[in-house]
């Protein structure tokens, strides 16, 4: 419990923290749209892979010939097992 906890909080903190600063006006509309498209298509695909990785089950050709789509197959993997 303690990994899938930890791996739960690791993926969900950044839009914790992005949300709230967008919300209050802190940073505008295109700060925004850059974070959150840098949250889904580098930080996540990234702690993903070490995710998978670290179960055996995906290799880093194997994730960078899919350009990271392959987590998609494993979601249940990623989301629901220790």
């Amino acid at each position: 419990m303690k990994k899938l906890a930890i791996y739960h909080l690791t993926t969900s903190l950044p839009l914790l923290v992005i949300l709230p600063l967008y919300i209050y006006k802190i940073i505008g509309l295109a700060p925004f749209a850059i974070a959150v498209c840098l949250y889904a298509f580098v930080y996540r695909p990234i702690v993903d892979y070490k995710r998978l990785q670290e179960k055996g089950l995906v290799t880093k050709d194997e994730f960078i010939k899919s350009f990271g789509f392959i987590r998609f197959r494993f979601l249940h993997e990623l989301l629901f097992e220790k």
